[in-house]
């Protein structure tokens, strides 16, 4: 009989579930709407109807499913699979995901932060592959982060470690969406990058950025900014980098600390290739320690928008292994 493994990544716009055999081969893959606005009866709808179509349509039953895994956005605890207060999954609060889904199921469920499957993700099938210590940055609307040492993830005592958005990098810096300040999310995220395009246009720089927004810095995304650098507007070329060069200092605190094989950025901003990635690496060379640094390896994720649902179901075999 085969034995696979269910992932699924939820998000407040989509769910996207994946079947992944033993031997670690991507079986089927589905992505559709979370339906978040209905509540979490109506969203585990969504992901237990999801399970079921993809295994069937695999010519599986659930007989098949050794476990699933889930990743969640927002505080949980990953050991006990209760999701606390997601932001953007309305009208979750204490929801116990684990155990309702092991009961609509009948298979064992684990629960995992969405930031730390993606790391996982990329450690068991994507670009991490073959290391012992790697950690993964997912550049977005934040900076979430995923940490692996010796094949193991880095959770902590109470499930809150490799926060590392959060490692502060201006002392009494930009507010943060977590309250604090000077994080590197404030700087090294879309949203950062966003902030030091309108503080810039703000203060007279001339861009094309301008006419594109018509003075509407609401308007302004990251991708607009990317697209004027690589047209040659020199002021978002400068935003670009100064971008890069805030990561490149919260990852050379990485490379410091952890002394990891690679280090792995996922999400929308690696589209911008060797425009962020040669600043980023300058920057870590610049401030890192020697030996670590000359190790370390900075590359872009091997999954693509999937190194989350992929660290899903990996993670979930990994619990199982340990339990079983």
């Amino acid at each position: 009989m085969s034995e696979v493994i269910v992932g699924v990544d939820l998000g407040g716009t989509n769910v996207k579930t994946a079947i992944v055999s033993r031997d670690k081969k991507i079986l089927a893959k589905d992505s559709r709407p979370t339906n978040a606005e209905e509540g979490p009866e109506a969203v585990m709808d969504v992901m237990e109807q999801a399970i079921r179509e993809l295994t069937a349509s695999s010519g599986l039953t659930l007989s098949n499913v050794l476990a699933a895994g889930f990743g969640a956005p927002g505080p949980m605890n990953w050991q006990t699979g209760i999701v606390y207060s997601p932001p953007n999954l309305p009208g979750w609060k204490n929801v116990p995901l684990a155990d309702a889904m092991k009961k609509r199921l009948g298979v064992p469920c684990y629960v995992d932060n969405d930031a730390n499957v993606a790391c996982y993700g990329e450690y068991w099938l994507g670009a991490g592959q073959g290391t012992e210590s790697m950690a993964v940055l997912t550049l977005g609307t934040g900076v979430g982060g995923g940490v692996v040492v010796f094949g193991q993830l880095l959770r902590g005592i109470d499930g809150t470690a490799a926060e590392l958005g959060h490692l502060k990098v201006q002392r009494d810096g930009r507010l943060c969406g977590c309250g604090s300040r000077g994080c590197l999310e404030a700087y090294a995220s879309v949203t950062g990058m966003v902030r030091t395009a309108v503080e810039g246009l703000e203060a007279g720089k001339e861009s094309s950025l301008r006419a594109a927004c018509a003075g509407d810095w609401d308007a302004l995304t990251g991708k607009m900014i990317s697209d004027a650098a690589a047209q040659g507007d020199s002021f978002a070329q400068w935003v670009f980098k100064e971008t890069a060069t805030w990561l490149g200092l919260g990852i050379a605190s990485i490379v410091n600390y952890q002394n990891p094989e690679k280090i792995v950025l996922c999400g929308g901003m690696i589209a911008a290739g060797e425009m962020l990635f040669q600043p980023v690496r300058e920057t870590v060379r610049a401030n890192a320690f020697e030996v670590p640094v000359n190790r370390c390896q900075i590359v872009a994720a091997g999954l693509g928008a999937d190194s989350g649902v992929i660290g899903c179901a990996g993670c979930a075999l990994a619990r199982y292994e340990s339990e079983h």
